[in-house]
């Protein structure tokens, strides 16, 4: 399912990226055209301006003047004087050439009404230059223009043909594109491997989920199987079986609800239904509170509860009283549960200049190393000395919630009593 997903949004990156660096390309290619074709135009604006500007002074048109613009400038020059052609150079008996001159004058006509009646009278020249197209394949710059002389009108006719590798830009065409095709293969073997590290984590999280709920399942099917096995002891006629099958079920239904209750408290913590209301709280407190619930059962197994603060009174912390109590609860029942009868657990505390830390150590089996670094994921419990009915391995992920909300850090080491030691550091204004 990941798999398919990760090639769809490759593919689909891709596709988007394709498309935006073509659509440039060639849109950069169009711009680099019009921008050359704009250079080219004013240039024969201004090398027309030139010739006409020379013609007009000039009474006596030297043929040999003429042939050398055509030569410097690479034009085809028509003139007619009073519609009589000027013949300087064997390029004006070409057909083919007095047809394009024919064809440019009757477009400066049609398109922008420009003919000889024009300057007829008025003493001034006229001209126009304009993009003519279709001619034998080719594209040109054609200017058109008259000047009135004392004798009459002097017709010109300049046509400049676009070079077609100029005009196709198969200079750059082929060096763009290939840059454009590179750097799509580029980008699309750099989202390969983003999108495979952003669904890494998705598919982490879904591993997680599916093994959440099969141990989920485990622990509910346990106490389902026992409460189902002795519900038909409650038929039995016999008192103390029927009593006896009763505590069983009652014991069976509270492990139940324990497990639920936890699973809620992390399915809240996971949608951020469990809201933090955060007040200035003393964290000794709290401890004596919890100390106070878990004395009897401590009692009763025998097992001394040492308390260790500093000298100086601790400072408050910002944090939240019940959602803290609710991690001590946990941390200290799981010490009195793991440690073995007339053994010892310490609660000690320190106080820092920006945050307070908080112990708790006990004289159980301890924690191996190599379950340390899982003992906070869901469901985890480490060997079967560490293990009991009333525990389902969420206690601590629930924990290590509630501490990373608070900006805080929860961590397990070995004690010096010889079992484990769970440190909390709390900032003593985590916001």
């Amino acid at each position: 399912m990941y798999r398919k997903l990760h090639l769809q949004l490759t593919f689909f990156c891709c596709t988007v990226i394709s498309t935006i660096l073509i659509t440039m390309t060639l849109f950069s290619l169009k711009l680099i055209r019009d921008n050359q074709s704009l250079r080219q135009f004013d240039d024969f604006q201004r090398r027309t301006a030139d010739i006409y500007e020379a013609l007009s002074e000039q009474d006596n048109i030297s043929h040999a003047w003429l042939k050398k613009l055509t030569i410097e400038n690479e034009f085809l020059i028509s003139i007619l004087d009073n519609e009589t052609p000027v013949i300087f150079d064997s390029q004006n008996d070409n057909s083919t050439d007095n047809t394009i001159f024919e064809l440019a004058r009757e477009t400066a006509w049609e398109t922008y009404t420009l003919s000889s009646t024009s300057v007829k009278g008025s003493g001034y020249m006229k001209h126009i230059e304009f993009q003519l197209d279709g001619i034998a394949t080719k594209k040109s710059l054609a200017s058109v223009g008259y000047i009135p002389k004392k004798y009459g009108i002097l017709t010109v006719t300049i046509l400049s043909f676009i070079p077609a590798q100029f005009s196709g830009l198969n200079h750059l065409f082929l060096p763009m594109i290939a840059a454009a095709l590179a750097a799509i293969l580029i980008l699309s073997v750099c989202s390969f491997f983003l999108i495979q590290s952003l669904i890494r984590p998705l598919i982490k999280n879904h591993e997680q989920q599916v093994g959440f709920f099969s141990s989920a399942s485990h622990e509910l099917r346990s106490p389902l199987t026992v409460i189902m096995t002795s519900l038909p002891l409650l038929k039995n006629p016999s008192a103390a079986k029927r009593e006896a099958s009763y505590t069983l079920i009652e014991k069976e239904c509270f492990r139940m609800k324990r497990l639920i209750n936890d699973m809620f408290t992390l399915a809240s913590l996971d949608n951020g239904a469990i809201s933090i209301h955060k007040e200035s709280t003393f964290i000794t407190n709290l401890l004596i509170d919890c100390y106070e619930k878990f004395d009897v059962l401590a009692s009763q197994k025998q097992i001394r509860i040492d308390f260790a603060l500093p000298d100086t009174l601790v400072p408050e912390v910002n944090c939240d009283p019940d959602r803290i109590s609710q991690v001590f609860t946990i941390l200290l029942d799981n010490a009195i549960t793991y440690t073995p009868q007339g053994g010892a657990i310490r609660i000690s505390v320190l106080s820092g200049a920006n945050a307070v830390t908080i112990s708790v150590s006990d004289s159980g089996s301890g924690i191996p190393d190599e379950d340390k670094q899982n003992i906070f994921r869901r469901f985890y419990r480490c060997d079967n000395s560490r293990t009991d009915k009333n525990h389902f391995g969420l206690g601590l992920s629930i924990a290590k919630e509630i501490i990373d909300l608070h900006s805080g850090t929860i961590t397990v080491t070995d004690s010096i009593l010889g079992g484990a030691e769970f440190t909390i550091l709390l900032p003593l204004d985590s916001g």
